[in-house]
């Protein structure tokens, strides 16, 4: 990866558009310059270009998970791109003392093998419309859960999130996957049909 063009290698994934795009993602890239807490604290992130947090990561930690404020739902790359780089950018000028949420209620991997073995932690890039890169890591999830009624410590921690008065805001990213409620027959999806019958408590 030292020799890994980023220019390049992004303007063959998004052709000619001319609008900015955007590609965030969980990985290493050596011993040296891992996507952990710890990892971040290497010179090389900012040697190679990267923007880093600039906030007290231990203590935003810490405030978040005793006071939560702000729950996402929907943990892929919309998400991490949009809300938790701005979040981020709050952060770093001291609007914001707390950091995010996320809870996944489809791809229960995306939390078990990209958030955590990362500690939430990801690499935002943008590929702008001049040609130019910006990398950012982003840092400002602090915890991720799995919206999974048998799931039996993440659910008792989103019940505990859901009745903390600290909790100011729930958002959504719902695309396709969250509209399918029937089959091209009309009849429900298996998984809605049993969460109608079931009621709310425990859904699927």
């Amino acid at each position: 990866l030292e020799k890994y063009d980023w220019k390049e290698n992004l303007t063959k994934k998004v052709g000619e558009d001319k609008n900015s795009k955007l590609f965030m993602t969980s990985f290493n890239l050596g011993p040296t310059l891992a996507l952990t807490k710890e990892g971040i604290k290497s010179s090389e992130w900012a040697e190679k270009g990267y923007s880093l947090p600039k906030f007290d990561f231990d203590k935003v930690q810490k405030a978040t998970k005793e006071a939560p404020f702000w729950i996402h739902f929907g943990a892929g790359n919309i998400f991490r791109a949009f809300q938790a780089n701005v979040v981020q950018e709050l952060l770093n000028k001291g609007v914001l003392d707390r950091c995010l949420v996320v809870a996944e209620g489809y791809d229960y991997e995306i939390i078990e093998k990209m958030y955590k073995p990362h500690d939430n932690i990801g690499a935002l890039v943008t590929l702008k419309a001049s040609g130019s890169v910006e990398k950012t890591v982003v840092a400002s999830i602090m915890e991720s859960l799995t919206a999974d009624s048998e799931n039996e410590a993440d659910w008792a921690r989103l019940c505990e999130i859901f009745r903390n008065p600290s909790l100011q805001m729930v958002t959504f990213t719902i695309t396709e996957k969250g509209y399918l409620l029937k089959n091209a027959a009309g009849a429900m999806m298996p998984g809605v049909e049993e969460d109608f019958a079931n009621g709310p408590v425990l859904p699927k």
